[in-house]
């Protein structure tokens, strides 16, 4: 959907996507959760946001889709993994979508998004505001 290269760092930009997007309080990111990996084999970052409705295994307790429910507001832990096990083929049915951030040279890196639309076009303005190159979060 998108591909832009960066100033900056992977592991930097990735950390201040992930906080910008667990702090938007958009009515649209109520009901994703993310996660952050680090593939520190490939020199990359991701960054992944589930619909939570369709995830299995989210217990109605916890559901962001029930009003009574206890939110737990916790920033996601860096879950670092092989590049190998980057398989977003088995998370596709509830992945919203998915940031991939690569590392071109020391001070470059290549970011791309694939997935929803209109969620992605925020959390991509998001990223530019991490690399300073926009003003609008």
């Amino acid at each position: 959907m998108f591909e832009e290269p960066f100033a900056g760092l992977h592991t930097e930009l990735a950390n201040c996507l992930v906080t910008k997007l667990q702090s938007y309080s958009g009515w649209s990111f109520r009901m994703l959760q993310f996660k952050h990996r680090k593939y520190s084999d490939a020199g990359a970052s991701e960054v992944l946001a589930f619909d939570t409705r369709y995830m299995p295994g989210i217990v109605a307790a916890y559901s962001p889709a029930n009003p009574d429910a206890v939110i737990v507001e916790e920033m996601p832990r860096v879950e670092i993994l092989p590049y190998a096990h980057r398989n977003i083929h088995s998370e596709a049915a509830y992945t919203a979508f998915a940031i991939l951030i690569n590392q071109i040279d020391d001070t470059m890196v290549k970011a791309t998004l694939q997935g929803d639309h209109y969620l992605g076009d925020i959390a991509w303005k998001m990223l530019k505001t991490c690399t300073g190159s926009s003003h609008h979060f």
